[in-house]
């Protein structure tokens, strides 16, 4: 019967869903929204982690997010975001604010791991101003040798974030034999990026699109006061 049709297709649907949803989130009901060609339409706020899609097909994804209170964190995976934070905010004592970034219009942004090389023939390079170094090396190299736990972590929780989404850039950094966030050239088996971009002072940009080789970008906000 009609009914019984209907029945049957809406619960292929939810299965669907629920696939897609375990698949790329590792949540079963996490809410899931349908992406809408609108760009006139009103910036909505949200609270709760959600998973988006293309269209109804569900096989193309556009963003997952999901939201990690820090009054109901683990102490220790508290503890590791606060060294996060510390480390990369330590960083910036050794460079200068990246000014080349023509979308920004407010706040500060600062590097991690390898310069990005957009001309031919230019040279790569660490993040690093030789002045600023120069007042403390030894202070500066003891910093990067603290590069490679950062590294880890942040790649620990792009994999708590989307498993196949994580495989799929490591696999495209490991080809081309990439090295990591450290500052020393060596390819690195267990990295997924040579390079991080952080933002302080409550950083925006206007709109605009990155062409950047990976399909996906990472990205971690996290309310912080700077100067504690």
């Amino acid at each position: 019967t009609t009914t019984s049709l209907r029945q049957f297709k809406a619960k292929k649907q939810a299965q669907t869903r629920t696939a897609a949803n375990l698949k790329y989130s590792g949540q079963a009901n996490i809410t899931a929204h349908v992406c809408q060609n609108k760009p006139e339409a009103n910036i909505r706020m949200f609270r709760k982690s959600f998973i988006a899609w293309r269209n109804n097909s569900r096989k193309h994804l556009v963003a997952i997010v999901k939201f990690l209170p820090f009054a109901t964190m683990e102490p220790s995976l508290k503890a590791r975001y606060q060294h996060l934070v510390h480390h990369l905010i330590a960083q910036t004592a050794y460079q200068n604010p990246n000014n080349s970034n023509g979308p920004a219009n407010s706040g500060k942004m600062f590097s991690l791991g390898w310069r990005k090389g957009y001309e031919e023939k230019t040279k790569i390079g660490i993040t690093g101003s030789t002045e600023k170094v120069s007042l403390d090396r030894a202070a500066y190299e003891d910093l990067q040798t603290h590069v490679p736990t950062v590294n880890t972590f942040i790649g620990e929780r792009f994999k708590n974030l989307s498993q196949p989404l994580y495989d799929e850039v490591r696999q495209q950094h490991r080809a081309v034999d990439a090295p990591g966030l450290a500052p020393h050239f060596e390819r690195d088996p267990d990295g997924f990026t040579c390079h991080l971009s952080y933002t302080l002072g409550n950083f925006s940009n206007d709109s605009h699109t990155d062409r950047d080789a990976s399909p996906f970008s990472f990205v971690t906000w996290l309310p912080i006061n700077e100067k504690t």
